[in-house]
């Protein structure tokens, strides 16, 4: 018999004894829909996935209950199967456990209230895995989305990879501003290998270095950072781009990654910016004893070659050739608080500042003698040199 109760959960009962299965079942049926069954056949007929625990005999004539088990769970390994039986030996019961592995074994005759209790702990067993498979089921289609949604992106992510990578570069060489501008405009024929006409700028701290002999460490890296911060402001609000650090010098370009139509003026006036900047902080300098110190520069214009130069490992934005090397020898040239600049640099900026003519200067490491300007102001404006 079946009873239609459709609030409540549904098991199935299964045992050839007539008697035995109407007594069990009004025991059942007020707390379950109980869909009973004279013999394994039947049982394996009419189980579907409204049963959610089968309460089952072994010793049945047209199959065992040992059979009937094996069937049930090919076609649901999960549902619980509770063995009611009238076997009560205690070796017949383990063996049966170890080889079927049922969810309890319960004898019959016994106390009603333990098998209404072995029944209701299968029932919320199979409620608890049903709810475990239906997440797991969730899971693996969101999972089979996600992989299907990242395989679409890949080609994407992998194209957007480079772009990251160029314009956090970017970032340390430039101004936000011109980070920005240049991340807006898409920065794919920026930061590449080639060779431009550029100005380059190095700068130095004379004396230095005998200064930080006589400071405390501390002082030092406080001294150098206050000082790298004032000259970094200062070269983004030009325009320039910072190749890097060296020591207490910075080498600086002007061209890359954004071509000014006055590369050169930019690169002088950020100069002399930079000289009297340096020259208000060394009365704080005082402090640590370092008033020896000051800035000198050297400027050349010319072709160079810029880009990505290293490993896969470490790879720097950078300018080499001739030029560069022209620009740094000049540094090495001027004294303190000099800025010295190449016939290149200065041609079209001639009517802007006010230069005293050194003349043909033999630099080290370079063959032919150069024609060599200091730098005494931006016209109309003292530029701070030392007299």
């Amino acid at each position: 018999m079946k009873n239609e109760m459709p609030n409540k959960t549904c098991i199935m009962l299964v045992d050839d004894d007539s008697s035995i299965l109407q007594t069990t079942a009004m025991i059942l049926e007020e707390e379950y829909n109980v869909l009973t069954c004279s013999g394994g056949k039947e049982a394996i007929y009419k189980f579907d996935d409204t049963v959610f625990t089968v309460i089952l005999d072994i010793n049945m004539p047209d199959m065992t209950g040992l059979e009937v088990f094996e069937v049930i769970k090919t076609k649901n390994q999960y549902i619980p199967i509770v063995f009611h039986t009238g076997y009560d030996e205690r070796e017949r019961r383990i063996d049966i456990r170890r080889h079927f592995r049922p969810h309890a074994y319960v004898v019959k005759g016994g106390d009603p209230e333990q098998l209404l209790d072995t029944i209701a702990g299968a029932v919320e067993s199979y409620k608890n895995i049903l709810e475990n498979v239906k997440l797991n089921k969730t899971l693996k289609e969101r999972n089979k989305l996600i992989e299907e949604f990242n395989r679409s992106l890949e080609d994407k992510v992998k194209r957007q990879v480079e772009e990251i990578q160029r314009t956090s570069r970017l970032k340390k060489y430039v101004s936000p501003q011109i980070a920005e501008t240049i991340i807006s405009e898409g920065s794919d024929r920026y930061l590449v290998n080639a060779r431009k006409l550029l100005t380059i700028c190095f700068s130095d701290l004379k004396g230095f270095t005998e200064a930080s002999e006589r400071m405390e460490p501390e002082d030092t890296v406080t001294l150098l950072n206050e000082y790298f911060s004032e000259m970094t402001a200062l070269i983004f609000k030009h325009g320039g781009t910072i190749d890097k650090f060296i020591g207490d010098g910075i080498l600086i370009f002007f061209g890359d990654p954004i071509n000014y139509e006055n590369n050169a003026e930019r690169a002088v006036r950020m100069a002399i910016d930079m000289r009297k900047i340096t020259q208000e902080l060394r009365k704080h300098w005082l402090e640590y004893g370092s008033s020896n110190i000051d800035i000198c520069s050297g400027i050349n214009t010319g072709y160079v070659t810029v880009g990505n130069v290293g490993s896969e490992a470490q790879m720097n934005y950078t300018v080499i050739g001739h030029q560069v090397n022209v620009a740094h020898r000049l540094q090495l040239e001027a004294k303190a608080g000099q800025i010295l600049i190449t016939a290149s640099t200065l041609k079209g900026i001639e009517n802007m500042i006010e230069v005293e003519e050194i003349g043909n200067v033999k630099l080290k490491g370079i063959n032919k003698p150069m024609q060599v300007y200091s730098v005494i102001k931006y016209k109309g404006i003292s530029c701070g040199q030392n007299d």
